[in-house]
């Protein structure tokens, strides 16, 4: 009985967990697409495919941890008003529309949440009691490091 009880607590610490991370991605996407949809400039064709790029893999990313949620018995809370409540990103955008400025704040969100899975992979794996959840947290953050580098490479 305490066993189930202990299994039930870490299932539901997993999901909790996952759930914010969600909370993270979307408001990621968000402001990965208004970058996108706000362009201007003499590369704007390049940013333009290269930020729409980008918003397909973090929808990818999300649907990912969407089905890991459900697939640990728990339903992600996907409101908007739930994403902004949970969110550890700052909602309002700091710096103009200008291509260093859009890149740099996406740039330090990508690092942000890279920090965030780095951190909570072993809590994480704990509260899974399983690899498959420590495989698929490295997997998001391999996936968020290849954005970043990527956005680093256009900032040089």
């Amino acid at each position: 009985m305490k066993t189930t009880t202990s299994k039930r607590a870490h299932i539901r610490n997993l999901s909790s967990k996952l759930s914010s991370i969600l909370c993270d991605e979307y408001i990621l996407l968000t402001k990965t697409k208004s970058v996108h949809l706000n362009l201007q400039g003499i590369d704007f064709q390049d940013k333009y495919l290269f930020f729409s790029a980008q918003s397909g893999e973090i929808d990818l990313i999300i649907e990912r941890v969407e089905k890991r949620v459900h697939a640990s018995g728990h339903y992600a809370d996907a409101m908007l008003k739930a994403f902004l409540k949970v969110t550890r990103f700052n909602k309002k955008r700091k710096k103009t529309n200008d291509r260093a400025g859009y890149l740099s704040e996406l740039l330090g969100d990508h690092e942000n949440l890279i920090t965030v899975l780095k951190k909570n992979t072993s809590l994480l794996e704990t509260a899974s009691m399983d690899s498959k959840t420590d495989d698929f947290v490295t997997t998001l953050t391999e996936s968020h490091e290849k954005i970043a580098w990527f956005l680093r490479s256009y900032l040089q």
